[in-house]
């Protein structure tokens, strides 16, 4: 058996320049991530893991959160053996492309991980070795959820 740990996905600057903006957002976030997903399964992938959103729900009036829990529950149609999801929050990650939105995010919420750091952000360290304590000590259910807090805890080897 072999997992995979779909983090990070070539974003292509392309899938954003497109004339409607949830196309591009939509290729991107879902149909790159469900094709990968799929290819995996299909390639004997036994455990899937995939970095989602806090947030994420299929029936949210709100894009972002919606396209993320659609890829999350069609990855679980799929049938891997063993599925995965972490569901971090605001990812504290300098990024080369500019993103005023999320930039501006980051700065006001940065506080918050000497006081609270797990509420609302996740340092993409934190979420990359939450995925390899979940890999190298996984637990006997076929499909786990991590939401913030437990990605913290699984980063430091500790059960949620």
């Amino acid at each position: 058996m072999w997992s995979l740990s779909l983090t990070v996905l070539a974003r292509s600057k392309q899938g954003f320049q497109l004339p409607l903006p949830y196309e591009g957002f939509k290729r991107v976030d879902h149909d790159y991530v469900m094709m990968t997903a799929k290819l995996a399964k299909e390639g004997g992938c036994g455990h899937f893991l995939l970095q989602s959103s806090q947030g994420a729900n299929k029936d949210s009036s709100f894009l972002y959160p919606k396209v993320k829990g659609q890829v999350d529950a069609e990855c679980a149609e799929l049938g891997f053996e063993k599925l995965s999801i972490f569901r971090p929050g605001v990812l504290m990650v300098d990024r080369k492309e500019s993103r005023p939105g999320e930039w501006f995010a980051r700065k006001m919420l940065a506080p918050l991980k000497y006081f609270a750091p797990t509420v609302m952000t996740c340092p993409v360290e934190t979420v990359a070795k939450a995925m390899v304590n979940a890999v190298l000590s996984p637990s006997d259910k076929p499909a786990e959820i991590y939401e913030n807090k437990a990605v913290h805890l699984l980063a430091k080897g500790k059960s949620c």
